[in-house]
């Protein structure tokens, strides 16, 4: 760990010795611990450490942006330089916006030193403990367990001085039975707080059948689409719709529709970096504190997420999400949430009349027609067919095409667990969310390793 003093401080000096007429430097470093492991055993393990420190200088109304991998003080000052000389020769903005005012900030809330310091000798005793259960039950096992820490910094000519600590755990399961497979994920803070036989559980559920996979008609069926499936897709839509420049730009849904009903009422989406059961952010890039940002208000268009520049265009006050420097899609939701039903998951299946249990998706495009939030992806493990709210046979792998406005305007149930989704590989960003009923989703293809290719 480097330490809120010593990053700081030598921030502070970068700050100091730039010739530029303001300047801003934001320092991230992480450290990483992986436990690769498959078929009984651990293939791999490994510890990456990084830090990336990027200083943008403004010279009139002309930007230079430069990165290095180091703290070493002759190596700033050459990422200084580099970046005075990028801003001498950059085109001229004219709608630079000025530094945010200045922001002192220094947390350590969500760091854990037990986490960071976890031993080999334990999280090798927990590998063994879920390959030793998924022999007992005749499946496989593969994935990874990681442990870390990240420290984030920002420092400006403005004043500006924040500093945030944390740490982060995560496993990813990889379940094999016969010919099905089944996977889930886990993140949090704490290594104590991640429950390693609760994501086996869930893995081997999606598993341990001796059914073979069916193939199904293409069409439209119900769905319920669990966290990760949902994270996945609201990710898409954080992209294409809950910024700044794609509502400025008319490429956001939202564009022109801002009050109007566009979902089901059922549906509340916000972003919020400060809730404590995600992966907390307290700061952007910035350094400005992160605000609660609600962006569909039961089913209404309700707002998007600002920097400081996008929020100086409308007369609007950044709401801390400027993205890292040299970012070119503007700022972007990080702590994308739903707000949760009142049914249990297990009640939603049970109130499926005929549909698909989608535990995950991927190969994601969500770019097809932002406009309408057109969408086209696969299923992956553990997808069942559902007849009279009971889970009968996996079912083979099918593309889907799918307007996410359409569906989300057919919600039948939103469960009230919530679950965190994020790649513990970066440990800054995640999504809250819960499992979605919805009445209509499309699918019209299939994978091509499946024999009815469409």
């Amino acid at each position: 760990m480097i330490g809120a003093p010593r990053l700081l401080k030598t921030l502070a000096r970068v700050v100091a010795r730039s010739r530029a007429d303001a300047t801003s430097v934001c320092a991230h470093a992480s450290t990483r611990r992986v436990f690769r492991f498959a078929y009984g055993g651990i293939h791999q393990d490994l510890i990456q450490e990084e830090v990336s420190v990027t200083v943008t200088v403004r010279r009139g109304r002309r930007v230079g942006i430069a990165t290095v991998d180091t703290l070493d003080p002759p190596s700033l000052g050459r990422c200084v330089t580099t970046a005075l000389d990028l801003a001498a020769h950059a085109p001229t903005q004219t709608d630079l916006a000025p530094l945010p005012p200045s922001n002192r900030l220094r947390t350590r809330a969500d760091y854990d030193p037990r986490t960071v310091g976890l031993s080999a000798v334990h999280a090798v005793h927990a590998i063994q403990r879920l390959v030793h259960v998924c022999r007992g039950v005749g499946a496989e096992l593969a994935g990874s367990l990681l442990n870390g820490e990240d420290e984030l910094a920002v420092a400006t000519s403005a004043g500006t001085s924040c500093y945030a600590a944390s740490t982060v755990a995560g496993a990813k399961l990889v379940t094999m039975y016969r010919a099905l497979s089944g996977y889930t994920s886990g993140v949090a803070r704490r290594f104590n707080r991640l429950d390693l036989e609760v994501l086996l559980e869930r893995a081997l559920r999606q598993c341990l059948h001796r059914q073979d996979p069916v193939t199904l008609p293409l069409g439209a069926y119900e769905v319920i689409l669990e966290p990760e499936a949902v994270a996945e897709l609201l990710d898409w839509l954080g992209s294409i719709a809950f910024g700044a420049k794609a509502l400025q730009e008319r490429i956001s849904f939202l564009a022109g529709r801002i009050g109007e009903p566009l979902m089901s009422r059922e549906l509340t989406v916000y972003d919020d970096a400060t809730e404590s059961k995600t992966l907390r952010m307290p700061f952007d890039y910035e350094g400005v504190p992160k605000r609660r940002v609600l962006l569909i208000d039961r089913g209404r268009a309700a707002g998007v997420v600002y920097d400081s520049l996008y929020a100086q265009r409308v007369g609007a006050s950044s709401t801390g999400h400027a993205m890292w420097p040299g970012e070119v899609e503007g700022p972007l939701p990080m702590h994308l949430a739903i707000r949760p039903g009142r049914r249990a998951a297990a009640e939603l299946i049970r109130r499926c009349r005929r549909g698909l249990l989608i535990p995950r998706v991927h190969y994601v495009n969500g770019l097809l027609n932002p406009r309408e939030a057109l969408m086209t992806g696969l299923l992956r493990e553990g997808a069942f067919l559902i007849e009279h709210g009971k889970l009968v046979a996996p079912v083979t792998t099918m593309r889907f095409t799918q307007s996410l406005l359409e569906a989300f305007r057919q919600v039948r149930g939103i469960s009230r667990e919530r679950r965190a989704v994020a790649d513990p590989s970066s440990g800054l960003g995640c999504s809250l969310v819960p499992t979605l009923h919805l009445g209509q989703f499309h699918f019209t293809g299939r994978s091509s390793s499946n024999q009815d290719t469409a």
